[in-house]
């Protein structure tokens, strides 16, 4: 089944929070931090027995990223407990959010919110002109972080209102807008 797909559009207000105390940001150093990295993608975004191989198909492989530039952790005490990869494509001029994963011990606090501003900021700071993501209506949690830090909805491919509507409807979110592909607006959509 196609992703859903989100956009954060250039002027929209960047929601600002201050780390808990003991939080802190880091980058990707060494391979080192590949086994912490999996950690954090485990139970959603990678298979349980994952290893090296994922991390490579997924950041390494992956467009354009260099996680030296673009891979940040959450950390908790020094410890990496989150992830989000933020790749800048300079050739079209905009940002990517891309594996956003918290450690399961770690999820349900409202955390992600951090890495959401986070990436946000970085991926604006470097010059995009929007942010785009993709994700699956049964991320529950990662759907709800992404409207609430201002992402968009995008009607991308056949079906895509429809899902959005069953989406924000169990969600209980009353109505959000939807863009088209081209960062134009579409319609606003409510839950049904």
């Amino acid at each position: 089944m196609t992703h859903l797909k989100m956009y954060f559009l250039k002027g929209t207000p960047i929601k600002k929070f201050e780390l808990p105390q003991g939080f802190s940001f880091s980058r990707y150093k060494s391979e080192e931090d590949i086994v912490p990295w999996l950690e954090c993608c485990k139970n959603g975004l990678v298979p349980d027995d994952a290893d090296e191989n994922n991390f490579r198909e997924r950041i390494i492989e992956h467009d354009f990223t260099d996680p030296y530039k673009d891979l940040f952790f959450l950390d908790f005490n020094g410890e990496h407990i989150g992830t989000f990869t933020a790749v800048y494509h300079s050739d079209k001029n905009f940002g990517e959010l891309h594996m956003v994963g918290i450690r399961t011990d770690f999820r349900g606090r409202g955390l992600v919110k951090y890495m959401n501003a986070e990436a946000i900021k970085i991926l604006m700071d470097r010059g995009s002109d929007y942010i785009q993501l993709l994700t699956q209506e049964w991320r529950e949690g990662a759907v709800k972080s992404y409207l609430s830090a201002g992402f968009l909805p995008v009607e991308y491919d056949v079906g895509m209102q429809e899902r959005w509507q069953k989406v924000i409807t169990k969600y209980g979110i009353n109505g959000v807008d939807m863009m088209n592909e081209d960062r134009s607006f579409f319609k606003k959509i409510y839950s049904e």
